[in-house]
């Protein structure tokens, strides 16, 4: 079985110009007229950057991008969103993030606040930012002395930071830290190797088990490890149900969806890819019937029109073969593979290969897969909207959690450790928000904001919040009530047409924001 991905598979070396002179099915070189026209085009790209390098009328900065953006052009000729080139960096990222699955670096995760400055949502445990008590809310100001501030004016970007932390482990890197109450310190770390996790499980109310897959990756150890090790827990600790949440995840790796969906699959096809040009592309990916979930354990798997690639292979191949159901909204709809190739200026290019199809037979492409049971999330009214928006431009919900919990703390002398003692102060917050932001906010929408932001300054990893999750509810209810048996009998059609309100914009495969 050869080893692909949705997005990023194995890497190929291509080799530069010759590859003009080469039959695109790759079998023998092309000859004659079309040969010519590809010589001539090629002569004239040449000629066009050097006549532009030479007389255009502002100085080039780098007339190397012009030929990276001959590469865009010429890829973006095929009018397909998934194949593109990758710029040298991006490329890095990716064999870091989906490949690899760890990074070296420092281990923590970090976000832009409104105003462009960097902060720390949360540290990894048992990394260096978290050894040397590196803490959510904390600004990074400088790393290495450079100042950090993303804006048009200073040209950094997310990415530039994420840059300056990451690093060969063993070598070392200074931060600047800016820690409310107190003046800036410099703390000086060793980078080391970071695993990314992209699995999170509990166990629910009634031995009913969930696990979370955020993305599929890692070409050895990752998804597939961290998922066999959670159900393993959940089997010891008595699971007699299982929900597997696919929502929000965006894809990776082919062979990591393969692997968890073979989990529960006891025999025959999980996926298959087609080629109408290359018949190497060609696979059928089975069952190996080495269940690692019993098909007497009920499952329910959540989706939601963020659901793309490798999990809708997942989703596709757990509903065709009805070994589980699915709850709640139609999926993203990316039915086909790519294979990224490495390019000689360390860029790579990422290249349809193949259509998926489901066990059925069924291509999802442009189409998504519908679960058998619809719902919507709850979500804010429109102009409820308006106001957490206006909200989030703001440090009001932040200044009045980090006080509460740093009062509270200074109190016992002990980190509080229940948002339900900081509950009850909400009304106030309320009145500082209409006083000093002229916005009115329901409890409801202001608790999940507060709550969200304590749990990080305390260091509370929840994985679920059943309060606000309709779908999850959903998925507890029929588990409960022993009904998803009556939702495996095959609907009259397993996809619904292309909705003129399906998502068009192409999804990303590497969405791991490690750092």
């Amino acid at each position: 079985m050869k080893r692909y991905t949705l997005s990023f598979i194995v890497l190929v070396l291509a080799i530069g110009i010759p590859f003009l002179l080469i039959n695109p099915s790759g079998k023998d070189a092309i000859s004659g007229d079309e040969r010519v026209t590809r010589v001539m085009l090629s002569d004239a790209l040449t000629d066009a950057i050097r006549i532009a390098e030479r007389n255009y009328y502002k100085p080039i900065e780098d007339p190397n991008d012009m030929f990276r953006g001959s590469i865009k052009g010429a890829l973006a000729s095929l009018n397909d969103p998934y194949t593109y080139y990758i710029k040298r960096r991006d490329h890095q990222r990716a064999v870091e993030n989906l490949y690899n699955a760890e990074f070296g670096g420092l281990g923590i995760y970090i976000y832009r606040d409104h105003r462009g400055f960097i902060k720390i949502s949360k540290p990894i445990p048992n990394t260096p930012a978290a050894l040397a008590n590196l803490q959510a809310g904390d600004y990074i100001t400088k790393i290495n002395g450079k100042r950090i501030h993303l804006s048009e004016k200073t040209g950094m970007t997310r990415d530039d930071v994420i840059d300056l932390l990451r690093g060969k482990a063993g070598t070392d890197v200074t931060i600047t830290v800016q820690r409310k109450f107190l003046e800036p310190f410099d703390v000086t770390l060793t980078r080391a190797i970071v695993p990314i996790r992209s699995v999170k499980s509990t166990m629910l109310a009634g031995n009913i088990g969930y696990i979370q897959i955020s993305g599929f990756i890692g070409s050895k150890e990752g998804t597939e490890v961290e998922f066999k090790n959670a159900l393993a827990a959940h089997q010891t600790a008595g699971m007699k149900a299982l929900i597997l949440d696919l929502r929000d995840n965006q894809g990776g790796l082919l062979n990591a969806a393969y692997h968890i969906a073979d989990a529960f699959i006891d025999e025959g096809l999980i996926v298959s890819t087609r080629s109408e040009t290359n018949n190497q592309f060609n696979e059928e990916y089975r069952s190996t019937a080495n269940i690692l979930c019993p098909p007497d354990i009920p499952l329910v798997v959540l989706v939601n029109e963020y659901s793309a690639s490798a999990s809708e292979i997942v989703a596709g191949a757990i509903k065709d073969t009805r070994r589980g159901i699915l709850v709640g909204k139609k999926t993203y709809g990316k039915g086909v593979v790519q294979k990224r190739y490495e390019l000689p200026d360390g860029g790579s290019l990422s290249l349809t290969i193949s259509t998926y199809y489901t066990p059925n037979g069924t291509s999802i492409n442009e189409v998504g897969i519908t679960p058998q049971v619809s719902i919507d999330l709850e979500e804010p009214d429109e102009i409820e909207q308006i106001m957490l928006r206006k909200v989030d431009t703001t440090d009001s919900v932040e200044n009045f959690v980090t006080k509460w919990i740093d009062d509270a703390y200074q109190s016992p002398g002990e980190m509080p450790k229940d948002f339900s003692q900081l509950e009850p102060e909400l009304p106030k917050l309320q009145q500082i928000l209409t006083a000093e932001e002229n916005v009115t906010v329901s409890t409801r929408w202001l608790k999940l904001r507060a709550e969200r932001l304590f749990n990080l300054y305390v260091g509370i990893d929840q994985v679920v919040n059943l309060a606000y999750d309709r779908q999850l509810q959903e998925a507890i209810r029929i588990i409960s009530a022993a009904e998803v048996g009556k939702y495996l009998t095959p609907s009259p059609e397993e996809t619904e047409p292309p909705s003129t309100t399906q998502a068009n914009v192409p999804l990303e495969d590497e969405v791991i924001t490690e750092e």
